[in-house]
């Protein structure tokens, strides 16, 4: 199976806080077995809006690391400051176009 895109759509509780916390957990997501690239996006109209596209190496790699995540110190903060998780998703690209 090619690599695999989770996409995660939430929303924070405090905007500048969440920022801080996601970016020091993107660096720890770097350590995670499977892990490929990090896309940090935020909702322009929005700022407590948050999507996070993260690229796997597989379906199976972007699973193990969710369940870590949840376990793991370094991302306690982050999913802390979560208000609510509107989507998790994965998936699989289709076609690449330049």
């Amino acid at each position: 199976m090619s690599h695999v895109f989770e996409v995660v759509t939430y929303t924070a509780k405090n905007a500048e806080t969440a920022l801080k916390l996601r970016r020091d957990a993107m660096e720890h997501a770097k350590e995670l077995e499977g892990f490929v690239r990090y896309h940090a996006l935020v909702n322009v109209e929005d700022k407590t809006q948050f999507v996070d596209l993260v690229e796997w190496a597989s379906l199976e790699a972007a699973q193990a690391a969710a369940e870590k995540v949840m376990t793991l110190p370094a991302f306690q903060g982050m999913m802390a400051e979560i208000a609510s998780v509107e989507s998790m998703k994965h998936f699989s690209i289709d076609k690449i176009t330049a």
